[in-house]
């Protein structure tokens, strides 16, 4: 498989792109809410980033290319990177490598293959990072339970989805979304997550991504 190119730094926008970036801006939804999930999250990062590469043109359908109030365009060109680099990758359960004495399964490019699903979160990855010529490490968690409705209510109330297809934990059911984590490390250790996280619903495609652990959530586009 061959690797995802390093990332780069958007060309300025035209004046062209300028005004269709005006006249669209009404159109796009862009979803806030604060989650009812409280967690502790422990640790520093260590040597963190996001390399993953730019989105191509059209890979997302809503806001992807326009930053909400409130977050910036670095954070909001990482959400994007890190959309695409799950969209596009995929687990190699063929091979089992080690990182100071620890076990993981590598990530291989793959188009269109991406989102691994809920039964393969709770671990760390490795994936090959052509900017830095090394391996770097990766965690997603698999499923994320949608306690207090906030993401299935945005769907079906502001995305028009079914309540089949949008629902939150309870009534015995068990909510679809699966969560993945933006930033990199050069180590693999749960200390040096962070806070940043992109969830997705499988059935749907709808994407949003978090910066403080859950407690808001910008929608990000459909993946």
């Amino acid at each position: 498989m061959s690797t995802l190119s390093p990332s780069r730094v958007p060309e300025p926008e035209s004046s062209v792109e300028r005004g269709q970036r005006s006249r669209l801006r009404g159109h796009r939804r862009i979803l806030s809410v604060v989650g009812m999930l409280l967690a502790l999250v422990g640790g520093v990062a260590v040597d963190s980033g996001t390399a993953f590469a730019q989105p191509p043109s059209g890979s997302c359908t809503h806001t992807c290319n326009n930053p909400p109030a409130g977050v910036s365009r670095a954070d909001w060109n990482a959400a994007n990177q890190a959309a695409d680099f799950w969209a596009n990758h995929t687990i190699d359960f063929h091979a089992v490598n080690y990182s100071g004495g620890r076990s993981y399964y590598h990530l291989d490019q793959w188009a269109g293959r991406g989102w691994p699903g809920q039964a393969t979160g709770g671990q760390w990855f490795g994936y090959w990072e052509p900017s830095l010529h090394r391996t770097q490490f990766v965690y997603y968690g698999g499923r994320f339970n949608d306690n207090g409705g906030n993401l299935a209510n945005h769907e079906q109330n502001f995305l028009h989805v079914s309540a089949s297809r949008a629902f939150s934990t309870g009534n015995g059911r068990t909510a679809p979304y699966v969560e993945y984590d933006l930033d990199y490390h050069n180590v693999v250790d749960n200390r040096a997550r962070g806070q940043r996280r992109i969830v997705r619903n499988p059935n749907t495609g709808n994407t949003y991504v978090t910066y403080d652990h859950y407690q808001s959530f910008y929608y990000l586009g459909r993946w």
